[in-house]
């Protein structure tokens, strides 16, 4: 079975205040201050919607073949990620492997600007870290937890999950 996962992370409580602007937005928390927003099929609609109908498909065009995630997606994770970091660090992952070969890169912004580019994610999880000060737990940070073509679909369903069981026991 293969693994894909396409995915912002940064401080939990800065993540949390994306639901105003992107409702479907549900973070993961991943150990001390760091979480992880899974970036779903709804969520890719939501940014898609920021980016207008138009821009996307002029640049879903202008890129002849069909990828994932698209050109249009690219921008758009591109576009959030800068307009995200105005008051925090955050990273948009994209983590994969099919079969024997794998794939890792990661872009972080601060302040609303690209600070690391196409780099591994230990690179940016350092950045956290060290230069934004961000706790990230004693444990490893296990992004292969919900393995499959749809990481990013059971990362927001298992978090979903955990807070309805943890609203209805408090």
């Amino acid at each position: 079975m293969g693994f894909d996962l396409n995915a912002f992370l940064g401080r939990t409580s800065e993540l949390r205040t994306w639901k105003g602007r992107l409702p479907s937005a549900v973070v993961c928390e991943l150990g001390g201050d760091l979480g992880l927003v899974p970036v779903t099929g709804q969520l890719f609609q939501e940014l898609r919607a920021r980016l207008g109908e138009e821009e996307a498909n002029r640049l879903d065009a202008a890129l002849g073949a069909r990828t994932y995630p698209s050109a249009s997606q690219q921008e758009e994770a591109r576009r959030w990620g800068a307009e995200a970091s105005a008051g925090a660090p955050v990273a948009y992952l994209s983590v994969g492997e099919f079969g024997d070969q794998g794939y890792e890169e990661a872009t972080l912004w601060s302040g609303g600007r690209e600070v690391l580019s196409r780099v591994r994610i230990g690179a940016v999880l350092a950045h956290l870290r060290d230069q934004a000060g961000l706790d990230l737990g004693n444990q490893p940070i296990d992004l292969e937890r919900h393995r499959g073509e749809d990481a990013a679909e059971k990362w927001a369903a298992a978090a979903i999950a955990q807070s309805l069981a943890g609203a209805e026991n408090g």
